[in-house]
């Protein structure tokens, strides 16, 4: 019998929920959005007006965030038996005062118990009843009362605890989470470490803190804009394929969909990806440090509008966009030389 590897599967479940999440998150989020644009601040406070009903509405959507990653990291683990008891755990993170991190551990908890439960032999006669009947209620009792009686209320203190200390956050202890935030952004641009920064910025954004969203928000178009700069200024050290991404990756970092750059961290890893995270850092750190901030998920610059200190913002982007052009053509550069003084000795010995 294969050994499992636990470590992967709770890697793979929590990178679905985050999946299947992002789509509710930035509906929700966009739909506020869009209250208060149409209604400004005063407006979507008037009960029954429109503003104020799109209002609610977006809310009411971003409010599935939790019971669907939840649900989903159990789907991950036990496929679609899992489903029903996952929601339920996150239903109960949110009754218990767990958020996003008790939709987590929740949705964990599901999907294992939900797991080994599948593993018990019943005659194929009985799947039918097992599957619309007995797993899902079984499965959410037990889940529920796990959630309920004994992790809900710790995980709600931890969840607490977290909240009151990003809120706290100020001077060296800001500028060292925004600097961490950026750097996971800009490692593999939409890959498993960046979800994982994603995740974080969202759980603190369900909780009413826009501070974290918006220093990754800075990172997320460095990468794009920075190679998109280097191929403008410095054509010879790159591809003409990575030249016409370039030019591409300009829309892309507007539209802040950080992918634009993984052809160039493809072709030159070691050059790429360091030169990114250290942009990205530096923007995420000043972002941070200065109190930018947004609970508004998505819409890449188009967003700018609904941010507090969107100058700090557009600064922290820039610098940080500057830095990683210069960094990653400055090694660029040395690469071209190094490849072209090859070339000239060996022409040379010939």
């Amino acid at each position: 019998m294969a050994k499992i590897d636990h470590g992967q599967l709770i890697r793979k479940a929590l990178m679905t929920g985050v999946s299947y999440v992002v789509p509710f998150v930035v509906a929700g989020g966009t739909i506020m959005s869009l209250a208060l644009i149409f209604g400004g601040v005063e407006g979507v406070k008037v009960e029954g007006s429109m503003a104020y009903i799109i209002r609610q509405y977006g809310a009411a959507i971003m409010s599935l965030m939790v019971p669907i990653i939840a649900g989903y990291i159990s789907y991950s683990l036990a496929d679609r038996i899992g489903l029903a008891p996952g929601m339920a755990a996150g239903l109960v993170a949110v009754q218990t005062g767990g958020g996003f991190l008790g939709g987590l551990i929740g949705g964990l908890i599901a999907g294992y118990f939900m797991m080994y439960l599948k593993k018990i032999k019943v005659h194929r006669n009985l799947m039918g009843l097992m599957n619309f009947f007995v797993y899902p209620v079984v499965g959410s009792f037990v889940v529920g009362l796990i959630m309920l009686f004994v992790i809900g209320k710790p995980i709600g203190a931890i969840n607490t605890g977290l909240v009151s200390w990003l809120k706290g956050l100020q001077g060296i202890n800001a500028i060292l989470l925004g600097a961490i935030i950026g750097a996971m952004t800009c490692f593999d641009m939409g890959g498993p470490v960046n979800k994982a920064a994603y995740a974080f910025v969202i759980g603190a954004m369900g909780a009413g803190i826009g501070e974290p969203y918006a220093s990754m928000k800075a990172a997320i178009s460095v990468p794009d804009f920075a190679l998109a700069l280097s191929t403008l200024l410095f054509p010879k050290f790159y591809t003409e394929e990575e030249i016409e991404a370039g030019k591409a990756a300009w829309v892309l970092g507007v539209a802040g969909i950080t992918e634009g750059a993984i052809p160039f961290a493809l072709a030159d890893p070691l050059i790429v990806i360091p030169s990114m995270m250290v942009g990205g850092a530096i923007a995420s750190a000043i972002a941070m440090y200065g109190g930018s901030s947004i609970l508004t998920p998505g819409g890449g610059l188009f967003t700018l509008p609904l941010m507090k200190n969107v100058w700090v913002f557009i600064v922290a982007m820039v610098i940080g966009s500057l830095v990683s052009a210069a960094l990653v053509s400055f090694l660029k550069g040395l690469k071209y030389r190094k490849k072209n003084g090859v070339k000239s000795v060996n022409n040379g010995g010939n």
